[in-house]
């Protein structure tokens, strides 16, 4: 007797469902690869960040620390009568 192939076997023996089964696993481990990448990436940007905005305040704080440093010398060293005062920005 002759054996009747079925419908759903492919001529090398591997089942479309069973083929289907093993690409939607693929699929889905590629999905999450490319999750765990994304993820990995968004932290890493997330960090530096992090570090140059901080680098940024700190550099900040010093520069005007250093104004305000230069600011009060200024006054020591000259009368306020030969000084003259910043007038204030008006916001409009």
């Amino acid at each position: 007797m002759a054996k009747a192939a079925s419908l759903n076997q492919k001529p090398d023996g591997v089942g479309t469902t069973d083929f289907a089964n093993k690409l939607t696993e693929v699929t889905n481990q590629l999905r999450l690869m490319e999750q765990k990448i994304t993820m990995s990436t968004d932290r890493c940007i997330q960090g530096d960040y992090e570090n140059h905005y901080q680098n940024l305040n700190r550099i900040t704080y010093s520069v005007n620390k250093a104004d305000l440093k230069f600011q009060t010398e200024l006054n020591m060293l000259v009368p306020s009568r030969f000084t003259f005062k910043k007038p204030k920005k008006r916001l409009s």
